[in-house]
């Protein structure tokens, strides 16, 4: 009877992580992915995307942030939309810029951008650059 309580308990466990998993992918705050690659660990690459999707959480930016963090680099991603609002993305990681004593300066081209921290406390803000935006960007991640 042991054996069975282990078997149904680790079974729990698993379909828990697993369901964990998939939280991470529709929440926004997915992990981020290297460029060119499929997130495979929660989707098949054939999952739809927007690339035309407006999300409107996003900080406008003439092209330069400044992040505010307690990570030890920033990821530069760019967002891979998977609903048409924009409010969930995979970051695909383009390049990182490190952090020096909490901050850190970003330059970005034209277009939408996911700014991503990594640890155990993944967090990500979206940046669209625009020539009509106002000025730089504050980001706290």
């Amino acid at each position: 009877m042991n054996a069975r309580k282990v078997v149904i308990s680790a079974s729990a466990a698993c379909a828990l992580a697993m369901a964990l998993a998939l939280v991470g992918c529709g929440s926004g705050q997915h992990e981020a992915i290297d460029q060119g690659q499929d997130c495979s660990s929660c989707h098949s690459g054939s999952k739809q995307v927007y690339d035309d999707a407006t999300p409107s959480s996003a900080v406008q930016s003439n092209g330069s942030v400044s992040v505010r963090t307690s990570a030890d680099q920033v990821l530069v991603c760019k967002p891979i939309f998977v609903t048409q609002d924009g409010s969930k993305f995979v970051p695909e990681q383009v390049s990182s810029v490190k952090v020096v004593d909490g901050s850190a300066q970003v330059q970005l081209s034209e277009g939408t951008w996911a700014l991503c921290t990594t640890g155990t406390d993944v967090k990500a803000q979206l940046v669209t650059v625009s020539p009509e935006a106002s000025g730089p960007a504050d980001v706290e991640l």
